[in-house]
């Protein structure tokens, strides 16, 4: 409730990718949100499923490490939940971490979602299969063999936003750029402020100038942001304010917009056809005139 009413008084809708536990637990809640104008989606971490309902005896793994027919097995029953208890079927999704492999969109467009937040372009995070070391920033149709690449389902992907300017390192050299959550402390832990990223996010969108332009933020619901005082509520605060200085300094007006709409605009464009290209010297400098 924090989060939708901090974001709200931006002008900001919010999404919520609900776990299975947590739709069943909260339903009114969340359904309370919907009527008010937030998009709901389905979020899955396997193994935190497989803990909670199989003893870690199926689906214990990162959502990148399932096979195809194990994907389609977990997304097929956790719907069901899902549904049971939101009381319609979902149709949006995110993956846990960002982890995912190519059998994910085909999948997803299969069992007849429409759209979702499943990249975080530049991340590498190979120990929980979230690598993202290519993947297209803007929201793009899927493609239905490779993660990474625009494609022609009938399945939006709505990546995280992020500065692609630096490649930062974490902690056991994982690697990811800058983006504009809350739950990190930017500043303190890399240097890098939120006006910073906010402005070479805006900048760099501009620039690309992709068909549907949308800039997106993640957090996750462990923080209450009720407490005006805790230091995440404080930076939530800190990158809205940087986000919208950022578009008012790049004379862009931002339009507030759940996922679900995000989702209906690129599905409202025909798809992109990509022209094949021939290997070729793959490693040939190219050459300045």
């Amino acid at each position: 409730m924090g989060y939708f009413d901090i974001a709200g008084s931006y002008g900001f809708p919010v999404t919520y990718f609900i776990h299975p536990e947590t739709a069943l637990a909260q339903a009114p809640l969340f359904n309370d949100l919907s009527k008010r104008g937030a998009c709901l989606g389905l979020h899955m971490h396997p193994w935190k499923y497989s803990v909670s309902r199989y003893q870690r005896r199926r689906f214990f793994a990162h959502y990148g490490g399932l096979s195809e027919n194990d994907q389609r097995a977990l997304l097929s029953e956790t719907a069901t939940l899902w549904h049971e208890a939101i009381g319609h079927r979902p149709e949006y999704f995110r993956p846990g971490t960002f982890s995912a492999n190519d059998a994910i969109f085909r999948v997803l467009a299969e069992l007849g979602f429409r759209g979702g937040s499943c990249s975080a372009p530049g991340r590498v995070v190979p120990e929980m299969q979230a690598i993202w070391t290519a993947a297209e920033p803007d929201p793009h149709r899927a493609h239905a063999q490779f993660r990474q690449a625009r494609g022609d389902l009938e399945f939006a992907n709505v990546p995280l936003s992020a500065d692609f300017s630096a490649l930062l390192t974490g902690r056991a050299g994982r690697r990811m750029h800058a983006d504009l959550r809350p739950d990190v402390d930017w500043p303190g832990d890399y240097g890098v402020s939120y006006k910073t990223i906010a402005t070479n996010i805006v900048t760099q969108v501009k620039e690309r100038a992709p068909a549907v332009p949308a800039i997106v933020i993640i957090t996750h619901n462990h923080y209450e942001y009720r407490d005006n005082s805790d230091p995440v509520t404080q930076r939530l605060r800190d990158s809205l304010d940087a986000l919208c200085a950022a578009c008012s300094a790049a004379e862009i007006r931002p339009v507030g917009a759940a996922l679900s709409k995000v989702v209906d605009d690129v599905l409202a464009l025909p798809p992109v056809k990509e022209p094949f290209k021939l290997e070729g010297h793959i490693f040939e400098k190219t050459q300045e005139t």
